[in-house]
């Protein structure tokens, strides 16, 4: 099976510019050249040494082919010389084309694709012998006369040079035609000249035994007259003329080049799927984020302003408020030792890899304590240690803010506050989003934005809640924190109530990824960050992918008009996915359960983020995702997930490592110790298990910390 992804890449590499390959249900390739579109057909039996030829071969075209007309030319003979010298240039350019052009005209011969393999090849017209001699059959008959049209073919250097010579040797295979036949017609006697009542009478009956009458064709006669196949009334009409044995060959046309277009198409996969082509969206991520400044100033004055209808109404909220507030300091007092223990623990495992990387140098400068060795060793000189610069990380991190995320939505954030205080104390720079859809949940908030033809669609009440940035002062930043800690306090349940406006929605992670490009853009240029690190943090798959596509003009309802849909509701289509800037394309599953993997996969071959995936989920889950992700680690995975309440899978989810977490006291690490004893007293063995058992649990709970310190360290 030929990986048609593989043999587009190598047609991009040839053409060594910003070209657009695409499969497309065609009879032939040919190039667009104004849009620099090189379009191949499906192809069902072509093996890969054909593919490679036939790639080659159109790449050619698009490189050194002008889009310019024929000037009247015939469009066969142009073909022939220009086939010719593109495929010179491709085999000087790239050397290691040669056997894929010789391997695959070889193959494309013995399956007769040229249509003459078991005819008499010194009796093919000219142009069709230039051709198979171009094409690897060097063994060609050419007279003296003939070699001097197959040397200047050699020797064409330009489009221009294709178009004169073609209409030099087309007029020089006009006259050779006229000459053949002049000599296929009878010779009238110099006796019968004025009566032309015998002339007529000997051209239906000759007599005379002339070399002349003996070439004239007869119906038995191989080598008859073209023009008598016409007369003839038994003559094959549904069979091409280069098929039918024991014509003469006409100079003014190419057969070969007929068969093998012809035989070609014969290769193309007519039952295929169409093949549909996406580009990844140019998202303006500033349309779609809800900046922290106005997320504050809203939560703020939904919880810190409100109208009361009385005292004891307004006592009532502020008693609830300051239990959440409160609940907020104690969480955020008995994090800071967790949270200080793992700076520690970042920078013992930074400086052991700044020691394993650093590189002992002679400086050139002599020891002066060590010169008296110079006669035993040549070891006298100063070293200096050198230590490669660090990069410089930086964090983003997308949070799924989805109806299902509800119950662990406080323990969740939790774990993002560890990882932004960890941040804060070594320096990081970092943005903490909330990806929701379902913005307002009004038509009237809605902002569409103008989005083109056959590129991912983004959903018009997508929305990034930027809750936290390290661009915040600390007042600021402290204040931010509160305030999302009660909003997620009371959408818990607790008795306050939730800003409707930040509530929960669905789950676009892919719309998230979609904007995480310009994000990090925009922090390399204002905080000098060289590496990023993406954390994406979810409990279930993504969105379905959809994308922009236009209704047919033919169409009962809104004709020409654009709309969504949705690939995993296409069928009889498979999806390529393409990225305008890199050229980068790649074949997606359309189904809704790997949207996820699917579109993270593909950013992170555009991309050199780290991306950390996190999953909230229950052990049904894991079991689920670890088939069908990484089905030969399952005894590992469950092993990790039993001793360590997490697991993880690296490069098999879409991501650089994909972390799996319970969905149930994900954020409790300063819980008390609980001792486990038989008798009345705790023995000194069952303290020693319940404490290892908590210290443990203050860390392993910490997943989301642990794993991003694991990667920059």
């Amino acid at each position: 099976m030929i990986n048609t992804e593989v043999k587009g890449t190598l047609a991009k590499l040839l053409a060594t510019e910003n070209l657009t390959v695409e499969h497309r249900q065609v009879s032939t390739a040919y190039f667009d050249v104004n849009n620099r579109v090189l379009v191949l057909p499906i192809w069902k039996t072509a093996s890969s040494t054909v593919y490679d030829l036939l790639v080659g071969h159109e790449v050619g075209h698009a490189l050194y082919t002008p889009n310019e007309d024929f000037d009247g030319v015939s469009k066969a003979f142009i073909n022939v010389l220009e086939d010719a010298r593109i495929e010179r240039m491709m085999k000087v350019t790239y050397p290691g084309l040669r056997k894929s052009f010789f391997e695959g005209y070889k193959e494309l011969w013995d399956m007769d694709f040229f249509g003459v393999k078991h005819d008499d090849q010194s009796k093919l017209a000219l142009i069709d012998r230039i051709n198979l001699y171009f094409k690897g059959n060097a063994s060609i008959p050419f007279s003296d006369e003939e070699k001097v049209w197959v040397k200047r073919c050699s020797e064409t250097k330009s489009f221009q040079d294709v178009i004169d010579l073609a209409r030099e040797l087309f007029e020089y295979c006009e006259e050779k035609q006229e000459e053949k036949e002049d000599m296929m017609l009878p010779q009238p006697s110099a006796e019968a000249d004025g009566d032309q009542e015998a002339d007529r009478q000997e051209e239906i009956n000759p007599t005379s035994d002339t070399d002349e009458e003996k070439e004239w064709p007869t119906e038995s006669d191989p080598e008859q007259d073209h023009r008598a196949d016409r007369r003839d009334t038994d003559a094959d009409l549904e069979t091409p003329s280069y098929v039918q044995g024991g014509t003469t060959a006409d100079e003014t046309k190419s057969v070969t080049e007929e068969a093998l277009q012809q035989a070609l198409e014969s290769l193309v996969d007519d039952n295929a799927k169409e093949w549909v082509y996406l580009n990844i969206p140019n998202v303006k991520s500033s349309d779609y984020i809800v900046p922290f400044a106005q997320i504050q100033s809203d939560l703020d004055q939904h919880f810190n302003h409100k109208v009361f209808t009385g005292p004891e109404d307004e006592a009532y909220y502020n008693k609830n408020l300051q239990y959440a507030i409160d609940h907020y300091n104690k969480f955020k007092k008995d994090a800071q030792k967790s949270v200080n223990y793992l700076c520690k623990q970042f920078e013992m495992k930074k400086s052991a890899d700044e020691y394993r990387r650093a590189a002992v140098s002679k400086t050139g400068v002599l020891d002066t304590n060590k010169l008296f060795k110079y006669k035993l060793t040549e070891d006298i000189f100063k070293k200096t240690t050198v230590i490669p610069e660090g990069k410089n990380h930086g964090l983003i991190m997308h949070i799924d803010w989805s109806g299902s995320m509800q119950h662990q939505l406080l323990d969740t954030l939790k774990q993002t506050y560890n990882l932004m205080w960890f941040c804060k104390k070594s320096g990081i720079p970092f943005r903490v989003y909330a990806f929701q859809s379902g913005y307002g949940y009004s038509d009237e908030d809605k902002q569409v934005v103008e989005q083109d033809e056959n590129c991912l669609a983004v959903s018009s009440d997508f929305r990034l809640f930027e809750f936290f940035s390290s661009r915040q002062n600390k007042q600021s930043l402290e204040k931010s924190m509160q305030l999302v800690y009660t909003q997620v306090f009371a959408m818990n349940g607790y008795r306050l109530n939730y800003n409707g406006t930040y509530g929960l929605g669905g789950t676009p992670l892919a719309e998230a990824i979609y904007c995480t490009r310009d994000i990090v853009d925009t922090m390399k240029k204002v905080e000098s960050v060289t590496k990023v690190n993406v954390i994406c943090l979810t409990d279930g798959e993504a969105n379905p992918l959809s994308y922009v596509n236009r209704i047919p003009d033919d169409a009962i309802y809104r004709p020409g008009e654009y709309k969504y849909s949705y690939l995993c509701h296409t069928r009889g289509k498979i999806f390529f996915l393409r990225d305008p800037k890199t050229g980068y394309t790649r074949k997606i599953s359309s189904s809704p359960y790997e949207t996820t993997k699917e579109i993270v996969s593909f950013y992170r071959e555009i991309t050199n983020y780290n991306w950390v995936g996190v999953r909230i989920c229950n052990k049904h889950d894991l079991t689920r995702l670890v088939r069908e992700f990484a089905s030969d680690q399952y005894d590992a995975i469950d092993k990790q997930w039993k001793k360590e309440r997490f697991a993880s899978i690296k490069d098999r989810a879409g991501f650089t490592e994909a972390f799996f977490m319970p969905d149930k006291g994900t954020g409790l690490g300063t819980q008390d110790i609980e001792v486990k004893q038989k008798g009345s007293t705790a023995t000194r063995a069952e303290l020693q298990r319940a404490f290892k058992k908590h210290m443990g649990s203050k860390t392993t709970n910490k997943t989301i910390l642990n794993a991003f310190i694991e990667q920059i360290a």
